[in-house]
């Protein structure tokens, strides 16, 4: 989850392609628990300040509010932490779609 990992920096420190996937989980599992059987959200935009460095090491976490609806698409606020103070902050979006049906529409693509 490092910088140096992703290859975006070279320093040891928590890399913003990481702290941007905490962020979009957070959200994806506040809506998760109240979507139907078979229905799940994609993401699909983010729009994310990585505010201060963490090192290595350092846990981090990241909480999400659900802040609108519009028809399927959710609009998250979205905070990331670690033990010291604010790391990140944002939005994120997520669309609620049948798994099975954007499964299909996806994999029409291969062929």
């Amino acid at each position: 989850m490092l910088a140096s990992h992703f290859q975006n920096g070279f320093l040891d420190v928590f890399a913003t392609p990481a702290m941007i996937t905490l962020m979009e989980k957070a959200a994806l599992l506040c809506a998760q628990e109240h979507l139907e059987d078979g229905y799940t959200t994609v993401g699909s935009k983010v729009e994310i300040s990585h505010i201060a460095p963490s090192p290595k090491g350092m846990e981090v976490r990241a909480v999400a509010e659900l802040i609108d609806i519009q028809d399927r698409k959710l609009i998250f606020r979205v905070e990331a932490y670690d033990r010291f103070e604010k790391i990140g902050e944002g939005i994120h979006e997520r669309f609620v779609v049948n798994a099975e049906r954007f499964l299909q529409k996806t994999y029409q693509k291969a062929r």
